[in-house]
């Protein structure tokens, strides 16, 4: 079943490098969905996402997350991120894009994409030349087929073919960039200070109870409880079915023979590796090197070289030829090695770190292999549990009756827009719990974490004031607050007064605060809010009072620094800042024509593939 797709406008469009590509899919080696992708996640006209397609750049999403993180994102953690109906749409911006390329004939070579086969660094060796086995191991483990690979190089060329012919030429309005761009550079010196409840001559006073009173009348929306939704709910979540499943050791094991890249990493080093002609330069450099005379740092530059051009990262000994791992790895602490006969010629091998084997045993890891087996194990049960409990809703029966024939918890909840509790915690829950309408026939829904849940509405409590007896203590601290508030600006309109005709901060009893260089964007975490906007309204020698729910301050600006447009140092940064708006306008227009190209076309999206992708995933 299609449904319309939700279309978000994005202010950056997302270029990925085949080579980033093709290291992502090695990483989680995707393998086939469905009837061999054939079935789409979604259609722009007749161009397809295939399931394929998406679980690559979902997987791809999800390790780019991780590696930022320095964590294992799992697809529930990237989906409460949105990160699954981000790569979906940008997978559908792509397809429209495909399209437009196929319907105006824009194509490109066999050489480009030869040329664009060699060059790509993930398919490099050592020696810097394009190699034929990792190019297939990378192929194999991605399960695409040259072919298939060929097909998307000529897509993501011909792509950027339309790009540059749709955003060729775009250029920054001067006057707009300079006007921007001195705007926000413009700095201010503030000095400022909190005028807080220890400044107060005496604490707030009590209300009377007609105060109170008075209060509870005149606003009445502040005491008026929330539309209740009362909801009966199915419940069952791969944590509920974790004890009951029963884990084979020889399930384990082979588990985790399966990653045992995971748990067994061999010794790596981080190196550098510095070519040289023939072995006596290679070996005067060393000597240069060994007294002290030069820097390997030095050696680089005299080669023309920076170091980054010489870093090979991190390398286990499987990466180098047998002499330079020899050499490489003979080393037990930072070092040079060599000279080294390479492919390239002789060669010296800086080892700036030394990262030992981390070897972890079967034993070490079982309680965590025992969980993410239980865990998976769970989740299957409980996704081939859902056609069941969907034909005993589909025969009448209750959700009461459900829960007796089923290991799905029954369990009520008056729901309001606030509640997050309990299955509340859950965003599909609240979804559907506040769209749910009295009569609706109860169905089996999906959570993120691989639970599932059906509810039923049972009544509908409209919002009503609460009386007063059960709203005293809200209304009292109400009054206390709004007291306390009006006190503190009126000893601050006081203050306000003294410092312009002169007085000083510490002269009225305020601890002052200083703020130099302050931009517009510029954060002061225990200021009001509005406290750096309201400042930027002042001149120089002019005092405000700025107020949030956070408290009140005073602020006097005491210096302005415009932008210095003429200074040459800043021709630079703004030269940039034009560029910068340039490439935005372009990604905007960009963005905004590929949306037209979806409106054009139209668009729809496959839910239930989506869920087999999503499924397989996890």
């Amino acid at each position: 079943m299609t449904s319309p797709l939700t279309r978000k406008k994005s202010n950056l469009f997302v270029w990925i490098v085949l080579a980033v590509l093709v290291v992502s899919l090695t990483g989680f080696g995707v393998r086939s969905i469905g009837n061999g992708g054939a079935d789409a996640v979604g259609l722009v006209g007749s161009e397809k996402v295939t399931a394929n397609d998406y679980a690559r750049a979902l997987s791809n999403r999800l390790r780019a997350m991780s590696q930022q993180f320095g964590i294992n994102i799992t697809f529930e953690q990237g989906q409460a991120f949105g990160v699954d109906r981000a790569v979906l749409s940008d997978a559908l911006s792509t397809a429209a894009l495909d399209g437009e390329t196929r319907r105006i004939g824009l194509s490109v070579g066999d050489e480009l994409v030869k040329k664009t086969l060699l060059e790509t660094k993930s398919f490099q060796g050592l020696t810097g030349k394009f190699d034929e086995a990792a190019y297939k191991a990378a192929l194999k483990q991605s399960n695409m087929s040259a072919a298939e690979y060929d097909a998307i190089i000529r897509k993501e060329a011909a792509r950027n073919l339309l790009r540059v012919a749709v955003t060729a030429g775009l250029t920054s309005n001067e006057v707009y960039g300079l006007a921007l761009f001195s705007f926000y550079n413009e700095t201010r010196n503030l000095r400022w200070a909190l005028i807080d409840e220890s400044l107060l001559a005496e604490p707030t006073r009590e209300p009377s109870a007609a105060e109170i009173e008075a209060l509870y009348l005149s606003s009445p929306e502040a005491y008026t409880s929330k539309e209740t939704r009362k909801i009966t709910y199915l419940l069952l979540t791969p944590n509920d079915l974790v004890g009951k499943i029963e884990v084979d050791e020889a399930a384990l094991r082979t588990l985790y023979d399966e990653q045992s890249a995971r748990f067994n990493i061999p010794a790596r080093r981080i190196v550098d590796r510095l070519v040289y002609p023939n072995q006596a330069t290679a070996q005067a450099a060393l000597d240069s090197l060994s007294s002290g005379a030069k820097t390997f740092e030095t050696l680089v530059t005299e080669r023309g070289l920076t170091l980054a051009d010489v870093d090979l990262g991190e390398v286990s000994r499987a990466d180098l030829t047998g002499a330079a791992a020899d050499a490489v790895f003979l080393l037990t602490e930072p070092g040079v090695a060599g000279p080294v006969e390479t492919d390239l010629g002789p060669a010296l091998f800086q080892v700036n770190a030394v990262l030992e084997a981390q070897n972890t045993s079967f034993e070490q890891v079982s309680d965590e292999l025992h969980a993410e087996y239980v865990a998976d194990r769970a989740r299957r049960q409980i996704d081939d549990g859902i056609v069941g409990i969907d034909d005993l809703l589909a025969g009448g029966n209750t959700l009461e009756e459900i829960a007796a024939q089923s290991d799905m918890t029954l369990g009520t909840i008056d729901f309001t827009d606030e509640t997050e509790d309990g299955i509340a915690a859950h965003e599909e829950f609240r979804n559907l719990a506040a769209r749910l309408k009295i009569g609706d026939f109860p169905s089996v829904e999906t959570m993120a974490d691989g639970g599932i849940f059906a509810l039923r509405l049972d009544a509908i409590v409209p919002p009503a004031q609460i009386p007063l007896a059960e709203a005293t203590n809200a209304v009292l601290a109400d009054w206390k607050a709004a007291e306390t508030r009006k006190r503190l600006l009126e000893l601050a309109e006081i203050s306000k007064t003294q410092l312009e005709a002169g007085e000083g901060f510490a002269a009225i009893a305020l601890t002052p605060r200083d703020e130099t260089l302050a931009r517009r964007q510029t954060v002061i975490e225990v200021a009001p809010a509005n406290m750096i906007t309201e400042a930027f309204k002042l001149e120089n020698g002019q005092v405000a009072i700025v107020s949030d729910e956070s408290g009140v301050a005073l602020v006097k600006v005491t210096a302005i620094t415009p932008f210095a447009e003429n200074d040459p140092q800043n021709a630079g940064a703004l030269a940039n800042f034009n560029r910068e708006i340039a490439g935005r306008i372009g990604t905007d227009i960009y963005a905004t024509f590929s949306r037209a190209i979806q409106d054009e076309a139209g668009v729809t999206v496959n839910q239930s593939v989506i869920n087999a992708v999503h499924t397989q995933i996890r």
